[in-house]
């Protein structure tokens, strides 16, 4: 369970004058070089130019803009920024040159996502760009005692926030202590902190740089909560000097002054001005280790802007403080079509998210030369591209039988034309697939990714009958206890394959009409969306079927209850009762079942099992209850997905993996790519 986090109520943004919304996406892309240019003349949104009116120049030690910055007096000289040790970065293809700004978008307050992919730093380890090591990065040393129980880590010595003030394990306690331990502010101790028993691990401060993580028993896995997520910054994110004059243990008036400033009490304004996830982009007062600091919020409506860290703790092989570009800038763009106009306008160095379907892919290939841009692909790492869940958890008796009964999934999997899907939605590019890891994962089994595929309305409309569905006078089902085969299906429409996922179930609409059940499709904001499935008021939802390749054993969501981000789509209230130790059982409408309950018991042992081969048998145990049970119906698993880059751009390294847990691009180090000059 993460840090509680206050949800946006911002509904309008005020945006730039950019070609009408209302235009088709093709009638944007046509016009877009007219329509685009006009509209950035003279401005200097989109500039790549450093303070010397190019954009690079001779690459000594550290920025001009910071050398500027030092010799007026206010910054002290590189050498005494830098840690003792800096982070050496090997560049992915030559050394850079300094300056430069990478434009990118976002779509608003609630984009965080693209945030923490792009700019986000500050874990105690990181993985490699082939995700096959874990190395250092704030943390210059991580030793596990034997039997993977007491965890010894060094802070790099030297690092700073990026006002200048030393990180120490001073700011390892505040964040611990005062921030994951403290109820009001942390629902729930977070699982990476906590020892396998749900027992709070004990910290113990060595010295300024030395701290020791101690659990009840072993954690084998922590030195990959340490490397990934949010998970690996719970210690070095919470400046402790600027964030404890909005703690009561430090400030006995942080209440009082919440409320005079308009807050609803002291965990309001903390959440606000230090919450981990989202206000690391939001609050230009907080110190960072981020290599680009906020500037301009998010929430300031046009766009957003990060300024390099005059204080990163990364190098390149030559010395030269990182990062190499100025800054970073983050266009609000609401409408994803606007958006994509102005990526193959050439109006972004870098960009992978929200239009790199396959809707618009064609579009992007065919504006490559004029746009100045190359499409790099991404490998594709979900199970399917729309994963569906029924909510096994649903409030209503009678829709929650219906919905754990496996029949019914069953008959639902085989009334469903994924060819067609794919003819129509995914460009004649894809294969039918469950929710099931994919054939270059170590786990891939053929049997579950492949079984109930088989579009055949006759044989789905014999296993509802045989399960007790009867068709009514109207051609609708109900079970035996009159619940009708009638449900909504709710979408994030603004996320990622959103467009796509309303377009697909207007379609398996249909479908699902012609064995007797009828389907609603409502398309929400991601925001409204995420309070429907946290609140429980969902019949069925969808997602991509993370946990198909890279993830499959964190991303576990899609194969038993429990995981990140709430958990299972099919059965939050299970998963909660999982992940959060029993905290929120008075919530659930009924216990878990036997196979959930062994499957949760089994990914205990496989979080305990220090010898890899081991876990891996053991995940393969959960995987066949998982086949087995059939929690969820896979749809199309598509090429994957693409990203724009500038032909300016360089050391982004080509194709990488497409998959939130790997956070693409964050492993390419974005602090170490560069622009050439115009």
């Amino acid at each position: 369970m993460s840090t509680q986090q206050p949800r946006s109520s911002l509904s309008d943004t005020t945006r730039s004058p950019w070609p009408d919304p209302a235009l088709s996406r093709r009638g944007l892309v046509l016009s877009g070089g007219a329509a685009l240019a006009a509209s950035a003349a003279g401005c200097s949104f989109f500039s790549t130019e450093n303070d010397s009116g190019e954009a690079g120049g001779d690459k000594g030690k550290e920025a001009p803009m910071l050398a500027e910055r030092v010799e007026a007096g206010e910054l002290p000289p590189v050498e005494e920024r830098l840690p003792k040790e800096p982070l050496v970065v090997k560049v992915a293809e030559d050394m850079g040159r300094y300056g430069g700004t990478w434009n990118s978008a976002v779509t608003g307050a609630s984009d965080g996502p693209w945030l923490w992919r792009t700019i986000n730093d500050g874990h105690l380890l990181e993985r490699s760009r082939d995700w096959t090591e874990i190395r250092m990065n704030v943390a210059s040393a991580f030793e596990a005692n034997a039997d993977a129980s007491e965890f010894t880590i060094t802070l790099r010595e030297g690092v700073k926030w990026s006002d200048g003030t030393p990180l120490t394990t001073a700011d390892v306690e505040f964040a611990y202590a005062d921030v994951n331990l403290n109820t009001d502010l942390t629902a729930a101790v977070p699982p990476e902190l906590s020892s396998l028993d749900g027992t709070p691990a004990e910290l113990e401060i060595v010295d300024d740089h030395t701290f020791i993580v101690r659990f009840t028993g072993p954690k084998p896995l922590f030195r990959d909560d340490m490397a990934a997520g949010v998970a690996g910054q719970r210690f070095t994110m919470y400046p402790r000097h600027y964030l404890e004059q909005f703690h009561p243990t430090y400030n006995p008036a942080a209440d009082d002054e919440a409320v005079a400033e308009g807050y609803d009490g002291w965990v309001a304004r903390f959440t606000a001005l230090g919450n981990l996830w989202n206000f690391q982009w939001e609050n230009p007062d907080l110190p960072t280790l981020l290599p680009w600091v906020c500037k301009k919020p998010v929430t300031d409506a046009d766009y957003a802007l990060f300024e390099r860290n005059p204080y990163y703790w990364k190098v390149d092989e030559e010395g030269s403080q990182l990062p190499y570009l100025d800054e970073v800038r983050f266009n609000v763009i609401a409408d994803v079509e606007t958006m994509f106009a102005h990526a193959v306008n050439g109006d972004y160095e870098f960009h992978s998210r929200h239009f790199n379907d396959n809707a618009h892919r064609a579009d992007a290939v065919d504006g490559e030369e004029a746009g100045g841009y190359t499409i790099i692909e991404l490998e594709g790492t979900y199970s399917s591209d729309m994963n569906i869940a029924f909510n096994m958890n649903h409030a209503d008796p009678g829709l929650r039988k219906v919905f754990q009964d496996k029949q019914f999934r069953i008959a639902m999997s085989h009334a469903i034309n994924r060819q067609e899907l794919i003819d129509v939605l995914w460009s004649r590019v894809g294969e039918p697939s469950q929710a099931a890891p994919r054939p270059d994962s170590d786990f891939y089994d053929e049997a579950f990714a492949t079984q109930y595929l088989e579009f055949d309305p006759d044989l789905a409309a014999q296993t509802l009958d045989a399960a007790g569905y009867a068709a009514g006078a109207g051609g609708v089902r109900a079970s035996a206890d009159g619940t009708p085969l009638e449900f909504t299906a709710t979408v994030a429409d603004d996320a990622l394959l959103g467009t796509v996922w309303l377009d697909a179930l207007d379609m398996i609409k249909d479908m699902w009409a012609a064995v007797g059940v009828t389907l609603h499709v409502n398309g929400q904001p991601r925001e409204n969306w995420q309070a429907g499935i946290d609140e429980n008021q969902y019949d069925l939802t969808v997602w991509t079927g993370d946990g198909g390749y890279i993830d499959e054993t964190t991303a576990v969501q899609w194969y038993l209850c429990g995981g990140p981000s709430g958990g299972a789509l099919f059965a939050r209230q299970w998963s909660a009762h999982y992940t959060l130790k029993g905290a929120q059982d008075d919530e659930m409408v009924e216990p878990p079942p036997a196979p959930v309950v062994e499957q949760q018991d089994l990914y205990d042992q496989f979080l305990a099992e220090a010898d890899p081969a081991a876990r891996a048998e053991i995940f393969k145990q959960i995987l066949a209850i998982a086949k087995e049970q059939f929690y969820a119906i896979g749809t199309v698993r598509g090429q994957g997905s693409w990203a724009i880059a500038s032909k300016r751009l360089h050391n982004f390294g080509g194709p990488m993996p497409e998959n939130p847990t790997y956070g693409t691009p964050g492993p390419a180090a974005p602090e170490q790519w560069w622009l050439e000059s115009a």
